[in-house]
């Protein structure tokens, strides 16, 4: 067998001992692993040139996509987990406008800086004339609340960010309660409604390999925050983002384990104001020389969009620009933080 491919069944095992949490050193299910990642022998030289690599997943609903991302930088392990539950990793997306760390035992006071402003003046434009569709991610209550305030006057950027705020506070105290399933659906109108908790619901249980080989945590994402091991650590963020050109607001839960020469990360975006639905990553960080760091990534996110007619084809589109955003956020990272 040539050295090249040998190297390359190492990182995949690599990869997998960053899912699964323990040392592996049967390389007789390598084909396996290398399946439910997607990668090939001839990434590796990619990878390790500076390259971030990527491949697709299986998308188990019409709403879903799926790719996983791995990318080599010269930091330490212990610099990935500082970052991990820190608001500065933000510093790397340039999309990013505005965010804040969510305490959950003082969360009026956490969302203080959320707020539209004289910039946003077209999206406040759209929010005045919203009672339900696919233009904001609101609930049918939301939307009332929303319709109440503009109908008493209350129409200005503060007045409309107070609303919002508040919507955002009761998302983060339904979603600390009852965990995906206290994520109310949002209006699509005429009727229908979309069951963010399914989505987000299938999201992770297509996380297999997390499920099969790491069932501690896969039920930590799965049922928080019932059943939660107490060495894995949370963290709570609103992030106001450019999303599709416009001003969003996206409520994130990051989840943490650590280990002596590895970190598993797991972020779930439960709230997002438009566009998709919902986001979910498994992430992790595995130290393969004592420079180097191999990080990967497993991401998947659902809208609306992607259902019904030409789905294949709206798939294909998407996918690519989820990977092009993902890709250049990640290399922002490298370049920002591994120094």
């Amino acid at each position: 067998m040539c050295a090249r491919f040998s190297n390359f069944r190492i990182f995949l095992v690599l990869l997998f001992v960053f899912v699964s949490g323990y040392a592996y050193g049967d390389f007789g299910e390598l084909s396996s692993f290398a399946a439910g990642l997607g990668f090939k022998p001839e990434d590796e030289k990619r990878l390790l040139s500076g390259e971030v690599i990527t491949a697709d997943l299986p998308e188990t609903t019409d709403k879903m996509l799926a790719a996983s991302f791995a990318i080599y930088a010269p930091m330490h392990i212990y610099k990935a987990a500082d970052l991990a539950l820190s608001e500065r990793v933000f510093d790397a997306d340039a999309k990013v406008i505005a965010s804040g760390r969510i305490d959950p035992l003082n969360i009026e006071a956490s969302f203080a800086k959320a707020k539209f402003t004289s910039a946003d003046s077209q999206e406040l434009k759209q929010l005045k004339k919203f009672t339900g569709g696919e233009a904001f991610n609101l609930s049918t209550e939301e939307i009332a609340k929303l319709r109440a305030s503009i109908a008493s006057g209350q129409t200005s950027a503060d007045a409309l960010s107070k609303v919002y705020r508040d919507i955002l506070i009761d998302r983060m105290k339904a979603y600390l309660k009852l965990g995906i399933f206290g994520v109310t659906p949002y209006d699509r109108g005429k009727g229908k409604k979309n069951s963010v908790m399914k989505e987000l619901e299938a999201m992770t249980k297509a996380s297999k390999l997390l499920a099969k080989d790491s069932p501690g945590l896969y039920r930590t994402f799965l049922e928080y925050p019932r059943n939660q091991s107490l060495h894995i650590e949370h963290g709570f963020f609103w992030i106001k983002r450019k999303i599709e050109n416009r001003p969003g607001f996206v409520l994130e839960h990051r989840i943490l384990e650590r280990g002596p020469i590895n970190l598993t990360i797991l972020k779930r975006e439960f709230f997002v104001g438009h566009s998709y639905d919902a986001a979910q990553t498994v992430s992790g960080a595995y130290t393969i020389s004592s420079k180097g760091t191999l990080f990967f990534s497993t991401v998947r996110s659902s809208t609306d969009r992607l259902a019904g007619v030409m789905s294949g084809t709206r798939h294909t589109i998407a996918r690519k620009m989820m990977r092009d955003e993902l890709v250049a956020r990640f290399k922002n990272m490298r370049k920002r933080f591994a120094k």
